[in-house]
């Protein structure tokens, strides 16, 4: 490269040119043929790639199934070499007995027990008709009978199902037992049944296939509202929009009831389920009103009423007199309930009453709950209980002729009708989220509205 010559000093007029580096020359446009090959190119890769996306998922599936299957039929293949034996627990069965039943030596059964117990297995829970699998291995030269593989083969696991979504699994070896738990999948549906009320609510619901769980539920939403033992009434109707749980296509209980209706004489009722962005749940009419009252209709599920409030003739003593409270015939044992939040004020033996308990609330409100069988667990004078809370169980103890609740309501220490009783309800919607609980609403009563339009399908023929 030549020497770049000093530039002048102090020299006036035009300046002298610049010596820098010399430019390079313009590359030459390459022919436009290229730029088509290179976009050849290019779509090319683009395409190869689409394409592995689209077979290597395949090809993942494809090996995913074959080892599904081939572990299936080494499954299959192994089960053959083992018999499994069922057993049903029995009425005041315990599992130590159960074991024994099943062959179990008293060895083995120091081992299983306690890692039940370790595991956290509440022995309290057993139930008559709970199943026990046992699976064992099959005696060389046998045919495989039940028989000779229940005293023979080496128990290899046990299947305790407390229900069909909760199955306790215990591996059993030479050395210990191990426990673990199987939990199945469980699938949740939407599902709606309506009906009108024939005899009563419980046995319509039963009719149509459904379940006691459902039942308690639907009341619990309209128990403040109506009282199912006296108020029902032939031909009411009811529609219920709820979710269904099923594990292996088998209806094994129920979710959440969504909306709900009751139509009959003694009203109309209309309940939505609604869940605030503060996490609140509840259940609100259309206007957001809750339908909960500080006071539930009746401390019982399902029963009728025997004796209602005022003068009668008293079966015992043979001789009219003022019937302070309402008498509610039920099986011996049913679960009484708290109408409201309160404290216990006293629960023991009080003469005529039997066992009693009774519960002082607000606004100078007291409940009692005589003739009691018993009471529930944590029920004492000074105890907290909230509304729905079981506080004892149906009897006949005191001056009774039978199994029925006495139950009584007094304000300020006078008695007052309890079927009379109107007390008021609790928050409804906030202001703030009306709006919202709108939708909800809409949406619910659309839902409800198509499908109680809907025909019901014909019986299918008999075969």
């Amino acid at each position: 490269m030549p020497e770049t010559p000093d530039a002048p000093q102090h020299q006036s007029g035009p300046l002298p040119p610049f010596y820098g580096r010399p430019v390079p020359p313009k590359p030459k446009e390459p022919p436009r043929y290229g730029r088509w090959v290179a976009v050849g190119v290019t779509l090319s890769f683009i395409a190869c790639l689409v394409l592995l996306a689209l077979l290597v998922p395949r090809a993942h599936r494809a090996r995913e199934n074959k080892q599904r299957a081939q572990a299936q039929a080494q499954a299959r293949a192994t089960l053959m070499d083992y018999d499994t034996s069922a057993f049903a627990v029995k009425p005041n069965e315990v599992m130590t007995g159960l074991l024994s039943r099943a062959g179990f030596s008293t060895q083995d059964i120091g081992r299983v027990v306690p890692a039940l117990r370790d595991a956290g297995f509440n022995f309290r829970a057993m139930r008559p008709g709970d199943s026990l699998f046992v699976l064992k291995e099959r005696d060389q030269g046998t045919e495989g009978s039940r028989d000779q593989v229940a005293g023979g083969g080496r128990t290899l696991r046990l299947l305790y199902a407390q229900s069909v979504t909760s199955v306790y699994r215990v591996d059993v070896d030479s050395g210990e037992a191990r426990v673990s738990m199987l939990y199945k999948y469980v699938t949740m549906t939407t599902a709606f049944v309506k009906g009108a009320i024939t005899g009563s609510l419980y046995e319509t619901m039963m009719a149509l296939g459904e379940m006691p769980q459902l039942i308690m539920d639907y009341t619990d939403i309209f128990g403040w509202e109506i009282d199912f033992f006296s108020e029902v009434q032939p031909n009411d109707s009811f529609a219920i929009l709820f979710e269904r749980k099923y594990c292996d296509s088998v209806c094994v209980g129920y979710g959440v009831i969504l909306a709900a209706t009751y139509r009959g004489q003694v009203g109309s009722f209309t309940g939505y389920r609604f869940t605030d962005p503060e996490g609140l749940t509840d259940y609100y009419n259309a206007e957001g009103q809750n339908l909960r009252k500080t006071f539930q209709k009746s401390p019982l599920r399902f029963s009728r009423v025997s004796s209602f409030f005022g003068r009668r003739f008293h079966p015992i003593l043979r001789r009219v007199r003022q019937h302070a409270g309402v008498d509610y015939v039920a099986p011996r044992g049913t679960p009484v309930e708290a109408v409201a939040d309160g404290r216990v004020m006293s629960a023991g033996w009080s003469g005529g009453y039997g066992r009693l308990v009774v519960v002082g609330h607000a606004e100078g409100y007291q409940t009692r709950y005589g003739h009691l069988s018993g009471f529930a667990k944590g029920i004492r004078s000074g105890a907290s209980v909230r509304q729905g809370q079981v506080v004892g169980y149906v009897g006949s103890t005191g001056l009774s002729t039978g199994p029925h609740l006495h139950y009584e309501v007094r304000k300020f220490g006078a008695a007052v009708n309890p079927l009379r009783l109107n007390p008021p309800r609790r928050s409804p919607v906030r202001q703030a989220f009306l709006p919202q609980f709108g939708r909800t609403r809409d949406s619910l009563a659309r839902v409800m509205t198509g499908l109680q339009r809907e025909q019901p399908q014909p019986p299918r023929p008999a075969r």
